[in-house]
């Protein structure tokens, strides 16, 4: 068997065309095993890096059998190299860092990835087809019940109780009216009438006897409508204090935009924050104000460790893609067995993600015919959905909880 050739990045393209020429056309497999250098940082669940104690770097996870595939369907070998941990973004000394920089500098053949696809990245390498479609949503910590004091008035909203106070007030200057227009049937004072129908109200016995229809109808009329309202009371306060209903306060970009108490986690050199360098208009020229003023940059590697780091203390939001936010979910399960992050359900920033090579490689060609047939099989999918055995039992996590335990003295205003 011929060995392969021992190539690096950077080499001339044109052995490399002469490897293309001679593939079979039947089996698109190099006729001698080229070897290519590619550019990778650890993303989980899709990509994992893993150091030898010889120095020899090696990935997995989809994107590392992905590479693997390719690397067996095409007759290549590769070895990864790692970068500044970055994607790949322009800087302001008009460079690119990151996977992008190593590979349009020819220090890399191929960056692994996977990549947002976008205008100013195709300008200097070339996509694959998509490997996968992604959108960002917020995570933050799963909100909890909290005692509220304040509960008992939760079953009627202000404008109910403002009209049960008028109704009250009104209904005793009726009665106070009858008794100074017929001169008898019971106390003339206010305070009396006041008592007597707020006993009614609170279901206490009458402080003084009413006489007269006129008077023993008003008293009746207003004992009808307080059966009505305190077994209506009753009852919700009854359903809101035995299940309680957690309240969800970050579910869309622009409820964190709304809360300058909240700094943002953000990965660093995406296309994302290449775009809020540009916007000039709507909620992402929000973000991007929101980006400057109040946000926390991290490498891609960085991501897990700030959403466990940061996230549970209840000040941080973290804009992330869905399938991190579920392999969190799956991580954190697994070794607490609890749930203890939220994924928004609004989400943004539609992306599509791909590998990315040299630009003008007859590589990207090659790439894209067996990433469409992995796609078109759905086995990086399959590949992804392995990285996260637990995800399931915490994206249904109920909004309702039954509560147990009593009230302290914390609780109340303490």
């Amino acid at each position: 068997m011929e060995p392969p050739d021992e190539g690096h990045a950077g080499d001339d393209e044109g052995a490399l065309a002469t490897d293309l020429f001679t593939c079979s056309h039947s089996t698109q497999r190099f006729s001698r095993a080229p070897h290519f250098v590619v550019a990778a940082e650890p993303w989980p669940p899709h990509v994992y890096i893993h150091t030898s104690p010889s120095g020899t770097t090696t990935v997995a996870g989809p994107m590392g059998q992905l590479m693997q595939s390719l690397a067996n369907s095409l007759n290549f070998t590769f070895s990864a190299v790692t970068t500044d941990g970055y994607w790949g973004a322009l800087t302001e000394n008009g460079t690119w860092n990151g996977m992008i920089g190593a590979v349009m500098r020819k220090e890399a053949d191929i960056g692994l990835g996977p990549f947002g696809m976008s205008d100013i990245r195709s300008k200097v390498v070339d996509f694959t087809i998509p490997v996968f479609l992604e959108m960002l949503h917020v995570l933050v910590s799963r909100p909890v019940p909290q005692p509220n004091p304040w509960g008992f008035l939760a079953p009627f909203t202000w404008y109910t109780w403002v009209g049960v106070g008028g109704g009250l007030l009104a209904t005793v200057g009726v009665s106070l009216g009858v008794v100074w227009v017929l001169g008898r049937g019971g106390p003339s004072h206010f305070t009396h009438h006041f008592w007597a129908f707020f006993s009614v109200s609170i279901t206490q016995n009458l402080p003084w006897k009413p006489v007269g229809n006129s008077l023993r109808f008003t008293f009746l009329m207003w004992m009808m409508t307080a059966v009505v309202v305190v077994k209506s009371y009753s009852g919700s306060l009854t359903s809101l204090l035995a299940v309680k209903r957690i309240e969800v306060k970050y579910d869309s970009l622009r409820d964190v935009l709304n809360d300058p108490s909240l700094t943002l986690i953000m990965e660093g050199s995406t296309a994302l924050t290449a775009h809020l360098k540009t916007v000039r208009a709507g909620v992402y020229l929000d973000l991007a104000r929101a980006s400057r003023e109040r946000s926390v940059m991290v490498r891609a590697s960085e991501t897990y460790q700030a959403a466990y780091d940061l996230i549970p203390k209840g000040h941080h939001a973290m804009l992330v893609e869905k399938v991190v936010c579920r392999k969190v979910y799956s991580d954190h399960f697994s070794k607490t067995g609890g749930c203890d992050f939220y994924m928004s359900n609004g989400n943004f920033w539609r992306l599509i993600y791909a590998m990315v090579v040299q630009k003008g490689s007859p590589l990207s060609s090659l790439l894209s015919t067996r990433i469409r047939a992995l796609n078109e099989f759905g086995i990086y999918g399959r590949w992804e959905l392995d990285q996260m055995p637990n995800v399931s039992y915490c994206l249904k996590t109920p909004r309702t909880v039954k509560l147990q335990a009593p009230y302290s003295l914390t609780d109340l205003w303490v």
